[in-house]
């Protein structure tokens, strides 16, 4: 097929926004996910990319080789906990808008922006509640649309105990958000709007460098999602700017 990658290069400037989604989803993090991806672009040049290349289909072979060694590098612990995360944007009564004074003063705009970042931040960290293992088969099945066959192929693991992951993420995700994220119910307590200034006060949310995977519409405007997968794919995949990708593809031949 004339669109299947000839060099390391062109397979990895393919599958560079991908492999930046997929880590972030991972790691809940912008910095984090850059570093992830770095280091697998450090692999694959010291592999060659000949075996990458000599796969049926590359672009699921590179992203099995991220998925795998995420899953190692991150151990068994999880970076938040469901505990952690309701102290640190619960633990106090919804605060309104303040547009006088902190990181907000004077910028209305600003807004609009955060917001976003509030809602894909927290939703983020809820997922980096579970555990590595369990949590890459959620990102991989109901964000990404493999079948538990192809990710657990990927994972190189059997098919029955990537179900038994799927399932346990999707039950305490579901378990968590239910009772709690207007999202999900509009009838729920928390809100975005209502934490924004905590969030920004605890610094769980920091102005993004970039505005690129920020849409023009509001943070919700599609209404509420009842679905975890459902949610989670109405997020937009954070991106990497144009010359962080050229900083990420600087080395590879």
């Amino acid at each position: 097929m004339s669109d299947t990658p000839s060099t390391l290069r062109e397979l990895l400037s393919n599958e560079l926004p991908r492999l930046y989604a997929f880590a972030y989803h991972m790691s809940g993090s912008r910095q984090d996910a850059r570093a992830h991806v770095d280091q697998l672009v450090r692999d694959a040049i010291a592999q060659g990319g000949e075996s990458l290349l000599a796969e049926a289909d590359s672009s699921n072979a590179v992203l099995g080789l991220m998925a795998r060694t995420m899953e190692e590098n991150l151990g068994r612990k999880s970076e938040y906990s469901f505990e952690g995360l309701d102290d640190l944007l619960r633990s106090d009564i919804t605060r309104p808008i303040d547009l006088s004074g902190g990181a907000l003063q004077n910028s209305p705009g600003k807004v609009h922006l955060m917001l976003w970042e509030l809602k894909r931040n927290c939703l983020t960290a809820t997922l980096c509640c579970l555990p590595p293992g369990v949590r890459v088969s959620f990102v991989l099945t109901d964000l990404l649309g493999f079948s538990p066959a192809d990710a657990s192929a990927l994972l190189g693991i059997k098919e029955s105990a990537y179900r038994v992951r799927l399932t346990r993420a999707r039950k305490r995700i579901e378990d968590y958000l239910t009772p709690r994220c207007a999202h999900v119910d509009p009838q729920n307590p928390c809100t975005c709007t209502g934490r924004l200034v905590i969030a920004l006060d605890a610094e769980f949310i920091k102005t993004p460098a970039h505005t690129l995977d920020i849409p023009h519409e509001p943070h919700d405007a599609d209404g509420p999602r009842r679905d975890m997968g459902s949610l989670y794919r109405s997020m937009p995949d954070a991106q990497l700017t144009p010359e962080e990708k050229g900083e990420l593809l600087g080395a590879v031949p």
